[in-house]
């Protein structure tokens, strides 16, 4: 993921945990958070709670990717619950990022 993102001209910010990624949201503000289900300290529905918690007027993109909540329940569950804006299930495709990119950020997939 971090590949793609650098290839298609993101400046890409990267957290070791939920935590991290809580404090780096928070300070840098990114345009789209992609968030792993399952990161160590807080997992990624933690981090989009606790920062709508802290900060009212900052929406970014939500992408959530996961390797263990593979069914309908659980994207139903992210997307209502969190607004998350894509539920994506590794092994990630790079079509299928791409896409997503581009419903969200139009232009994002075509680099330069």
């Amino acid at each position: 993921m971090r590949e793609l993102l650098r290839e298609q001209g993101f400046e890409v910010v990267e957290a070791a945990n939920g935590r991290e990624a809580l404090d780096l949201a928070l300070s840098v503000r990114p345009h789209l958070l992609v968030l792993d289900a399952l990161m160590p300290l807080m997992s990624g529905f933690d981090v989009i709670t606790k920062l709508r918690e802290k900060v009212a007027d900052y929406h970014p993109i939500l992408f959530i990717v996961t390797a263990v909540y593979k069914s309908r329940r659980w994207e139903s569950e992210a997307r209502l619950q969190h607004q998350v804006h894509e539920y994506l299930e590794k092994p990630l495709e790079e079509s299928t990022v791409l896409a997503a990119l581009e419903r969200h950020l139009p232009g994002a997939s075509q680099p330069g």
